[in-house]
This record gives structure tokens, sequence and C-alpha cells, in this order.
């Protein structure tokens, strides 16, 4: 159970981080990316082929001048420069083009797999803020990985054969040419050591902070918020929330990208220095005759490329591999999250659920939500949660339902320990209707078909669900029956929070079930209708085992029994009329409602 701290996340190297995610990228897109490292090698090694080429052509011209070879081995140089050159063009264009066709094959398969990780996750871990930092941090590590991976084969395939070669050329005129290429690259290198710690320590102190503003302008303009956020003039106050975060998530950004900034330009000043170095000891071999004119030129000349070159790669690629590695690192660090365990089973036909010394506690509270609970539901029982908000009936219907492990106790399906199945057996014969329910945009037969996609929907199967639950599909509101678009966002219409809670309920009953649950799905129905649907919920529950969860007791009597929460404790066990007679929480909860009630109806309010 997570006590709402995180462990200590396990860190990679930039070369572990590499080899974790080239599968992905090489999955994705085999045969591209087969071919683009081919032709990346090929395009580093002819950029050196090109410096080569230079010096071939200037040496022919030079000693034509001198009339020491004939004009046509000029023109035969001229040509392979000219080749040469073609070729890295070519080549460029390739590179440049390739990585945005397999970028998007790759962001694809990415998001595929975050999201089926996510839906592996026990469902605790969304109420643990830490968690859901993680998962923010993740989904923009996930942006990163592709690019990431793709920067490091670049160096490796294009790059280091382009810096060998020069290497290798420039040893070859003068072997003290070559050193001078670390010059300019130690101390660059050093640069992105230090920007990756920066940025790694940037974005776990900004996902916190993150989460936040996203949350503050969903306040401000999403469909979900903006109605009551305006009509009660809050639009100021989160625009002002929004604003600070904003602010504060700029401020961090601003003071890591200074600090680095600032070590940057000394380092760059060290590498000037090393560029004039190489410029004074060409032109002191040029003098000495150490090497030819032509040689000259062409360093001279690949100088530019050489020093843009070791600029692009390391303050360019490996600066921004440097400033997302920790996001990459948090895209990990979620793959590798634990996942809710246990194993596919087929339930029994037939089971009474028993609760067995269950306590529970949230992530991250010192208080207990469930304490010590021991009770049976009896296969085919129809049983009420009642309590006063915060006694724990929500929780405990979690732990009943297998969403949530208890801290402490066990909770069995016959004699199989929900713990021990996997997420897609536990919830294979349970259906619910929850107090938060989803409004999902689609269309009204896809709203509530969604709940047992097992099967085609059948509007047979949809006909007898909406009734049970006094939704209308003939309605004005439904112009095109179980076609309706629900949503204004995609040329639909809108709903009223009490036809919404009616298709929440034909989604519950669509489900095929050996357990239904109803969590107050019932808040927006007038008493008259939810007295009906309670009542065609007790028909369909007939021979299944159904849980009522309510703060209003008139609604229960039609259960078998009735457990009282309070405080997260089981406060008492028993049938409307044997707690109605015994002093205790119910008939108190009872007797404060009791002005709600009219005689020999389950549950009316004026």
């Amino acid at each position: 159970m997570s006590n709402g701290k995180n462990k200590e996340k396990k860190k990679y190297n930039v070369f572990q981080l590499f080899f974790k995610m080239v599968p992905s990228v090489f999955g994705a897109a085999p045969l591209v990316s087969t071919v683009a490292v081919i032709l990346s090698i090929a395009h580093g090694v002819f950029w050196g082929v090109e410096t080569f080429a230079q010096q071939k052509f200037f040496d022919a011209a030079t000693a034509f001048t001198a009339g020491k070879i004939a004009m046509n081995r000029v023109i035969m140089f001229l040509c392979l420069l000219a080749l040469a050159n073609i070729t890295c063009q070519i080549l460029n264009g390739i590179a440049n083009y390739i990585p945005t066709v397999v970028a998007e094959k790759v962001s694809g398969r990415l998001s595929i797999g975050i999201h089926q990780k996510i839906a592996r996750l026990a469902p605790i871990d969304f109420e643990d803020t830490g968690k859901l930092d993680d998962i923010n941090k993740a989904e923009n590590g996930k942006n990163s990985a592709y690019w990431f991976a793709f920067l490091i084969i670049s160096i490796f395939t294009f790059y280091v054969p382009y810096f060998a070669f020069m290497g290798w050329y420039l040893f070859r005129l003068k072997p003290i040419l070559a050193l001078t290429i670390l010059l300019v690259f130690l101390p660059t290198a050093a640069t992105q050591l230090i920007r990756t710690k920066v940025f790694t320590k940037l974005e776990d102190k900004s996902a916190p902070v993150r989460r936040e503003y996203e949350y503050y302008e969903n306040c401000m303009v999403s469909r979900e918020y903006f109605k009551e956020t305006r009509l009660l003039g809050g639009f100021t106050y989160f625009k002002n929330l929004f604003t600070d975060t904003l602010v504060l998530l700029q401020n961090l950004k601003f003071k890591a990208t200074m600090k680095t900034n600032l070590i940057e330009l000394g380092m760059r000043i060290v590498t000037v220095g090393g560029y004039f170095c190489i410029l004074y000891m060409l032109f002191d071999a040029l003098m000495k005759q150490e090497i030819t004119v032509g040689a000259f030129a062409a360093v001279f000349n690949s100088l530019g490329m050489l020093y843009g070159v070791m600029e692009e790669v390391i303050c360019r690629h490996i600066g921004e591999i440097a400033k997302n590695l920790g996001t990459i690192q948090n895209y990990l660090n979620l793959l590798e999250m634990p996942e809710r365990k246990g194993t596919d089973r087929e339930l029994p036909e037939n089971f009474d659920i028993t609760l067995d010394h269950v306590s529970f506690s949230y992530p991250g509270a010192e208080k207990e939500a469930v304490k010590d609970a021991t009770f049976t539901i009896n296969n085919g029982e129809t049983l009420a949660v009642v309590g006063e908000n915060g006694s724990g009936k929500s929780t405990i219907i979690r732990l009943i339902t297998g969403l949530y492990s208890p801290s402490q106790g066990s909770v069995t399906y016959g004699e199989i320990d929900t713990s021990t199945l996997s997420m897609k057996s536990l919830f294979s014969k349970t259906s619910a209707v929850f107090q938060k329910y989803q409004r999902y945009q689609m269309k009204l037969a896809d709203n509530i078909g969604i709940s047992d996609v097992t099967f085609p929907v059948k509007e047979e199967n949809l006909d007898d669900v909406c009734t049970k639950s006094g939704l209308d599909k003939n309605a004005s509101s439904f112009s095109e029956g179980y076609d309706t678009m629900l949503s204004r966002e995609f040329d639909g219409v809108d709903l009223s929070g009490g036809q919404w809670q009616r298709i929440a309920i034909a989604r519950g009953f669509y489900r095929s079930h050996d357990l239904i649950i109803l969590d107050e799905p019932t808040a927006a129905i007038d008493p008259y209708e939810e007295t009906r649907i309670y009542n065609e919920f007790a028909e369909i529950a007939k021979n299944k085992t159904a849980i009522i969860v309510t703060h209003r007791l008139g609604s229960v009597k039609l259960a078998d029994r009735i457990i009282v929460m309070k405080d997260g404790a089981v406060a008492q066990i028993g049938t409307h009329e044997e707690l109605l007679h015994t002093d205790g929480e119910y008939a108190r909860l009872y007797k404060a409602q009791e002005q709600w009630y009219r005689e020999g109806d389950i549950c009316f309010e004026p």
C-alpha cells in the first residue's frame, strides 16, 4: 500500500535510456529506421570526403598553374568535388525528411504504450498525488522520448563518422591538429552534463506546479466548470491562481535557463580560443611547408563546417538531450511503476462476499477511512449501505468491488481473495452506477452500450434498460433516437442532469452482472421518479447480489439488510425494522430525516 511518498526511483544514464528506447523506435518502423541509419552513416562520411575532395581539387589547380599536370586531371578532381557536394545535399535532404515520417508512428506507439500502462495501475494510485505527478511528467517525457532516441542515433551514425573522418584527416596532415578538436569538445560537453542535472531537477519541481495551472485553466474555460465559474464570479479568482502558478513555473524555468546559459557562455569562449588555435597552427604549418596550399584551403573552408557541426551536436542536440533527459527518465519511471497484480481466473457462479477485519487508509492520510470492517454479503442479497457524508460508504464499496485493496484484512469472493485476481477477472461480473458518472461525448446508443462491449449493441436490449431507468429515446431531446449525438461540441445536443443520470443508470443495467451497485446515482432525479427507479432496481436485482449506497434512508426499505457506517466503522447491521426499533445510529439518522418521508413510500422529499 502506498503511503503517499514515492519510493526512490531508479536512475538511468544516457546510454541506458537510449537502449531502452531503441526497440520502440525500430519496432514502429523497422525498415525505414534501418535505411535511415545506413544513409546517416554515408551522410557523415561524405561530409568528410568533401573536405578531402576540396584538397585534391585545390592541389590539382595549383599544380596545373605551375604546369605540372594537364587540365583533365583538374577537371577530374572538380567532378569528384561536385559529386561529393551533390551527394551530401541529397543525403542531407533525406536525413531531414525521414525522422518526421517515423516520428508519427513512434509517437502513436508510445501513446498506446503509456495508456496501456496507466490502465494496468492499481486504482488507488490515482489517489496518490505523487503518482499523479509521475503520470503528468511521463506524458511530457513521452513526447521527448522519440527525438531523444533519434538524436542519439544521429550522433553515432552521422556525427561520429564525420568527426572520425575529420580527425583522421587532420592527424594525417599534422597530428597536433587532430588534438585541437578536444579543445572544442571537452568544455562544451561539460556544459551539457551540467544542463542535464539542472533540467532534471527543474522537471521534478515543475510537475506539481504544472498540474495546478492546468487545473485552474480548466476551471476557467472547460465546459465542466465555466457556467458555475462565470455565474458565481469566480473567473477572476481562478485567473489569478492560474497566473500565479504560471509565473512560478516560468520563474523556475528562467532560473534554470539563466544558470546553464551563463556556464555555456564561459565554455564558448574556450571553444573560440580552440578555433583560433587551429587557424594559427594551419598558418604555421603552411609557412613551414608542412602542408600544401590545397590542404590549407580545404581545412580553412571546412573549419566553419567543423565548428558548426560541433556546435550543432553538442549545444543543440546534446543540449536538447540534456534538457529533456529528466522528462524521459520520468517516462521510463512510469513504465516501471508497480502494476496491480493478479491472475485471470473464472469467478464462481454463486458466491458470498466476505470482509474479514478490513481496514483501509488513503495515501498520505493519517486517519483510516475504513476501520476493522467484518461482515458477509450473501449471494442474491440486496444490501444497503447508509451513513452521513464522510462515514466511509463509498470507500467500503471500492473495497467490496476490489477497486482498492485493504491495508489490513481481506475481501473474498467465495474462497477467492480479491487481491489475487486480475482487474479483468475481478470486474467481469460487476456493474455499477456511481454518483460521479461519466458523460461520454458519443451517441446515445454508445453511451449506454459502452458498459458491455463484448457483444454488438442491440436495440431491443437498449429499449429494455431505458424502460427500467425511465429514459425515453423518443423524447424531443433525442431527435435521432439512439443515434443522437450527446455533445454540442460534435454538433449534437446537451441534456439535463436528470437525463444524464438516467443514461448512467441505463448503462449500469445494460452490463451483464452478478453484482450491481448503485452508489447514490439519483441526486438529480425527483423523489417520485427515484422511487420508481429503486423499485425497478429491486426487480432487476432478484437472484443477484445488489448494493445500494445512499444517505436517504427512505430509499433502503427494499434492502434485505442495512449496514450503517459511522466514522469509517460498521456501526450497525440489520433490517430496516430491526434497526429502526433499536437505539442506535440508524434510528437517529432516520428520525432526523423523518419529515422527508410519507407513509408507505420509499422516498419522498418536498
